[in-house]
C-alpha cells in the first residue's frame, strides 16, 4: 500500500510546487518513503507533466490532448478495431501553421497535401561493431520510402470509413498518394510506427522554401546603374 499511485501524486506535487524532475522528486520522497515504486504507466505520465511544464490544468494542454488520442488509438487497436470517427484527432484542426521548411506536395497535380511540421519522427537503430547505435529521431531518412504524419483534415473521407487499413488519395486530383493502417505500418528502416498514417516518396514531391534573392552579375550593386553622359544627351 502507499508505493505508487499515492507516491504519483507527492512527486507531481513537488514537481509543480518545487520545479523538480520526476526523478528528483521520486528520489525525495524514497528518502520518507523507500518503498515507493510508481508503475512505469505513471512515470511516463509523470514525464509528460514535466514536458508541459507543470499546468493546473492539464487538460488544455495540447501535449496531454495528444496523450489521450495515442490512447484512445491504443484501445481501438487491442479491439481489433478502427477508432470511431468522432475520437479521430485531425492535428491541422489544433495546431496553429508554423514556419515549416518545406511542404509535400501530389507529384500528379501538385496540390500541397502538408508540411514538414506534421511528420512523425520515429528512431532509427544501426548496428555496428556488435553494438546498438540510437540515433536521433529522423522524419524521415533517405533510406525511408514513407512520410509518416499525423492525421490531417483532407485524409477525413477516408479515415473516417472505420476501416483498418486503406489507401489515400489526393483531395484534388484523386490520385493515390499514400495509405494508412490504424494497427501500424513497418517502414522500410525497420521502425514500426502507430499508427502507420504515410504518403509514398514515389507519389511525392518536396516543395522547399526558397530564401535566395535575385542574383545580380559580379560586381553589381543594389542600386539601378547611373546613365553615361552620352545617354543622358539621347535622352
Amino acid at each position: 500500500m502507499g508505493k505508487s499511485r499515492s507516491a504519483t501524486v507527492v512527486i507531481a506535487y513537488l514537481m509543480q510546487e518545487h520545479n523538480m524532475s520526476p526523478s528528483e522528486a521520486l528520489s525525495h520522497v524514497r528518502q520518507a518513503r523507500s518503498i515507493c515504486e510508481p508503475n512505469e504507466g505513471f512515470m511516463k505520465q509523470l514525464a509528460l507533466y514535466g514536458e508541459m511544464h507543470t499546468p493546473e490544468n492539464v487538460e488544455q494542454s495540447p501535449a496531454y490532448q495528444r496523450w489521450v488520442y495515442q490512447r484512445e488509438i491504443e484501445l481501438s487497436r487491442a479491439c481489433g478495431q478502427a477508432p470511431d470517427a468522432d475520437r479521430i484527432r485531425f492535428e491541422d484542426e489544433h495546431v496553429t501553421d508554423q514556419d515549416s521548411g518545406f511542404e509535400l506536395r501530389c507529384r500528379k497535380c501538385r496540390q500541397a497535401l502538408a508540411t514538414s511540421q506534421y511528420l512523425l519522427r520515429h528512431d532509427l537503430k544501426l548496428t555496428g561493431n556488435d553494438q546498438t547505435i540510437d540515433t536521433p529521431p529522423i522524419a524521415p531518412s533517405k533510406n525511408c520510402a514513407h512520410y509518416f504524419l499525423d492525421p490531417l483534415s483532407w485524409m477525413r473521407p477516408q479515415l473516417e470509413q472505420g476501416k483498418l487499413e486503406g489507401r489515400l488519395e489526393c483531395p484534388k486530383c484523386r490520385a493515390n498518394v499514400g495509405k494508412y493502417a490504424w494497427q501500424g505500418m513497418q517502414c522500410n528502416c525497420g521502425e514500426w510506427v502507430v499508427p502507420g498514417i504515410s504518403l509514398s516518396k514515389g507519389r511525392i514531391d518536396e516543395a522547399r522554401k526558397s530564401t535566395a534573392g535575385i542574383r545580380r552579375p559580379p560586381g553589381a550593386t543594389g542600386g539601378s546603374a547611373p546613365m553615361s553622359g552620352q545617354l543622358k544627351q539621347n535622352l
